[in-house]
C-alpha cells in the first residue's frame, strides 16, 4: 500500500514569511560554522499536527474532516524570539517562537480530535508553537545559537494539509487540502 508523509499546519501570510525571513538573515549570521541549512519562505510554517506516513484514504478523510475547523476564527500570533531548538534535547533546528495562546491551543486540539476522527495514530508530544527556519546539517557538536527578542506579529487564516517529501536537497511541502478559518466578526 502507498503512503506519503503528511502534517497539517497553520499556512503563514506572506507579509509574516517576509518579515521573518529578514530576521532569519540576522540570525543565520549567528552561525559562524555554517551548520545550518536555511530555509527558503515559502516553507515557513507553524505544525498543528506531525502525520507520518498516511495511506490516500486517510488523506481524503482528513480533507473531509478539516472541513470542520472552517467554524475557527483565524489566530492572531504573536513571535517572542528566535532560538535553538527544542529545548529538551540537543537542539537541531533554527526557529521563531510563538507565545502560547489560548486560541492557539484550542485550534491545534481540534486538529488532533480531527486527525484521531481520521484513524491517525499522533506521537504524544507537547504541542510547542514554532516556525522551523533553519535545520542542523549533519554535525556531533550541539547547535548554540544565542536567542534572539523579536516582536512580530500577524494573524494567520488557513489550516493546509501538506504532503512532505524530502529531497537531498530540502522538503518540498504539496498542499493536498486546505481550509479557510472563519473570522465570526461581520
Amino acid at each position: 500500500m502507498d503512503t506519503l508523509r503528511a502534517f497539517i499546519a497553520l499556512e503563514l501570510p506572506d507579509r509574516l514569511r517576509h518579515e521573518l525571513s529578514l530576521h532569519a538573515e540576522r540570525f543565520s549570521g549567528l552561525d559562524k560554522h555554517y551548520r545550518m541549512r536555511w530555509l527558503p519562505p515559502e516553507n515557513y510554517h507553524l505544525t498543528l499536527a506531525f502525520l507520518g506516513n498516511i495511506t490516500p484514504g486517510t488523506v481524503s478523510r482528513l480533507s473531509v474532516l478539516l472541513n470542520s475547523l472552517q467554524q475557527h476564527p483565524p489566530v492572531f500570533l504573536q513571535f517572542r524570539e528566535l532560538s535553538s531548538f527544542p529545548f529538551s534535547k540537543t537542539p537541531k533546528v533554527a526557529a521563531a517562537l510563538l507565545e502560547r495562546s489560548s486560541e492557539l491551543a484550542a485550534l491545534q486540539e481540534k486538529v488532533v480530535r480531527v486527525c484521531r476522527s481520521a484513524g491517525v495514530v499522533l506521537e504524544r508530544r507537547r504541542f510547542e508553537p514554532h516556525v522551523t527556519m533553519g535545520r542542523m546539517r549533519r554535525s556531533r557538536k550541539p547547535l548554540n545559537l544565542p536567542p534572539i527578542s523579536i516582536l512580530l506579529s500577524g494573524k494567520a487564516e488557513v489550516v493546509v494539509l501538506y504532503e512532505s517529501e524530502l529531497t537531498r536537497h530540502g522538503a518540498v511541502y504539496t498542499p493536498l487540502s486546505e481550509v479557510k478559518l472563519e473570522d465570526d466578526e461581520p
